[in-house]
């Protein structure tokens, strides 16, 4: 077969596959039959493949992914947690003269065209192999028992003397979205044979703990004690974590092998007290994880961690995704819009699903609102409907989707005059090893007191937030913390400002933001027309910041009043009118309805919103 034609086969095969996964992103990138090998997880821990022959891109980079030295290329290659590279001669194949190998065990030495070679030698001591017609030598390893105790569930990188990344059996291997390495979680003790020689242990908790290291040289087995340490406490300050999206089973009707017990052990190793569980459909009518929802925190749930299966209401490319918190009944239909399935119109509207979730207390926010500001980028598209009918409490912000476009079209809204506070959800599919890590980045919700699942809910409605992916960050006007409204008479006023950062990793100077535009933080701000008023911190990238390209965090705002004068921002109001102009047309063109009267009905809804908007030109 010419190079040419195995392209082309090769991209057929991976629209197939794409299409039957459904279309999620969560793309295997593996050649028929081999999706096993490295995308979905599994519980046996992380040992050499025995695999010989030709291997799909997404295997040949994640098995080179083992190798901890691989990491800087790999990176280079990747988007958040997809190849935007799919070259094999730009990965970091197996090019060295030597190896060091563990006895008894195959390894698989990758070369330029992604074939994987079988190398397996049983015996200790250095050989010479000719192995893709060239000599290399292999220092072959003798197995040595290592046990680690742990002081509490973290997540943990583990190098053995041969460069790879192990797991121990019994748990489950994946691999962190942008800094392109493996790692496990960890419920507190573990055994596991690695190679005689250096051996590196590292653990961490979530973002509110150092990365524990320690360097030893495994000779004999061994045991050690290794205490993961908090940097900051949230909770002693009543700020408490959670995640508006994660899935613990998705993409497809079949691995649906994520179990509430992983569930609880990642959670605590993330030390993550609101994962919020989503139950929905990905490409048809299948519902992932509907079993599991209880209408209540799972029983497995210790307080203050809360496990809840929620809803990720969604509508197929007309109004965008939800995530619904606190449902004490899923709302129905979970999905709108899917072609060959029982809701195939683009009916009802999110509005009414919204609506539906918030009238049995719980809250909702739009999920990865999308990869440009504009309608055409911007899956979110029925938000300012929802938000000028007052539906909506949150946007995550922070998602699988650059913060710099949600961020833009966000402060859009709250120029309007709207008010919605930010949240962070992840979109983690668990049962890829290959996909984003629950909690990496998230929002905390001020309660002020210990954690009561009402209380967390009650304080991310009312915008008592901030997001983040490893920055702390702190503000306060006039003594009064983000969601806070502060009502003035008419006039000039100086304020007075605390804005505090603290992170473990680099960034930036923290800023004010004030109805949209960046100030440098001062301890004074004078205002003469209402406003609103967050903070932001951006950094560069590190490898504790597990989904983002870069460290981010943000606060929810603090409305000030003046006067009688709302906030008003005409060229942002203008903007919505015309989005929800376009979001008509749209929907009047292209949408799916079995009855008139239902498009009539949700055409006559958008021209609602419109008005709203409208009538804030004229105030």
């Amino acid at each position: 077969m010419t190079r040419a034609l195995a392209i082309v086969v090769a991209a057929l095969l991976l629209t197939l596959a794409a299409h039957r996964l459904g279309g999620q992103g969560a793309v295997p990138l593996s050649n028929p039959g081999q999706e096993d090998l490295t995308f979905w997880i599994n519980h046996n821990g992380m040992q050499q493949l025995d695999v010989e022959g030709p291997l799909g891109f997404g295997d040949a980079a994640r098995i080179l992914m083992r190798r901890r030295a691989n990491a800087p290329a790999l990176q280079a290659l990747r988007d958040r947690f997809v190849f935007r590279e799919r070259d094999f001669a730009k990965l970091p194949f197996d090019a060295a003269s030597s190896y060091v190998i563990a006895a008894g065990r195959v390894f698989n030495l990758i070369d330029s065209s992604g074939r994987a070679h079988r190398i397996l030698e049983k015996a200790p001591g250095k050989v010479t192999r000719k192995v893709a017609g060239r000599g290399i030598v292999l220092d072959v390893r003798p197995l040595v028992r290592l046990k680690v105790n742990l002081d509490r569930p973290a997540r943990v990188y583990l190098t053995g003397a041969d460069g790879l990344a192990y797991a121990p059996e019994g748990a489950i291997n994946r691999y962190a979205a942008l800094p392109a390495e493996p790692y496990f979680h960890a419920a507190g003790s573990f055994e596991i044979d690695l190679p005689a020689g250096g051996t590196l242990i590292e653990a961490t908790r979530g973002i509110e703990h150092t990365l524990s290291q320690r360097q030893i040289d495994l000779r004999q087995p061994t045991t050690i004690d290794l205490e993961v340490t908090r940097w900051i406490d949230m909770a002693a300050g009543g700020w408490y974590s959670g995640d508006a999206h994660i899935h613990a089973n998705y993409t497809a009707p079949h691995h649906q092998n994520i179990t509430p017990q992983d569930v609880l052990t990642y959670t605590l190793a993330e030390d993550l007290h609101v994962p919020n569980m989503m139950v929905a459909n990905s490409s048809g009518d299948f519902l992932h994880d509907k079993d599991l929802f209880e209408g209540r925190p799972h029983r497995l749930s210790q307080p203050p961690y809360f496990i809840y299966w929620n809803e990720e209401m969604r509508n197929s490319g007309s109004y965008g995704h939800m995530c619904f918190f606190g449902l004490k009944s899923l709302v129905e239909p979970l999905y709108t819009g899917f072609r060959d399935t029982p809701y195939p119109d683009d009916y009802p509207p999110n509005y009414v699903q919204a609506k539906a979730a918030r009238a049995q207390g719980g809250a909702v926010t739009y999920a990865h609102p999308g990869y440009s500001a504009t309608i055409d980028g911007f899956s979110a598209r029925e938000l300012p409907v929802d938000v000028a009918l007052g539906e909506i409490d949150a946007l995550d912000v922070m998602s699988n989707n650059p913060e710099e476009f949600a961020m833009e079209n966000w402060y859009r809204i709250l120029n309007a005059g709207y008010r919605l506070g930010i949240s962070a959800g992840t979109d983690s599919f668990t049962n890829v090893a290959d996909h984003y890590t629950p909690g990496g980045h998230r929002v905390y919700a001020y309660t002020g007191g210990a954690l009561r699942y009402d209380a967390w809910i009650d304080a991310f409605k009312r915008g008592r937030t901030f997001a983040t992916n490893g920055p702390m960050l702190f503000l306060e006007v006039n003594g009064h913390k983000p969601g806070a409204e502060i009502r003035l008479p008419a006039g000039r006023h100086s304020l007075d400002v605390r804005l505090r950062l603290q992170s473990a990793i680099p960034t930036g100077a923290a800023e004010l933001i004030v109805n949209g535009v960046a100030r440098p933080a001062a301890a004074k701000l004078t205002l003469d027309r209402s406003a609103w008023i967050a903070a932001r911190v951006q950094g560069p990238p590190h490898r504790l910041v597990l989904n983002d390209t870069a460290a981010f965090a943000h606060t929810s705002p603090i409305y000030v009043s003046i006067g009688d004068q709302p906030v008003r921002i005409r060229e942002d109001i203008e903007f919505w009118i015309a989005w929800i102009d376009k979001l008509s047309q749209r929907v009047g063109a292209r949408g799916r309805f079995s009855k008139p009267e239902q498009k009539a009905e949700v055409l006559a809804l958008f021209r609602d919103a419109r008005r709203r908007f409208v009538d804030r030109l004229s105030r």
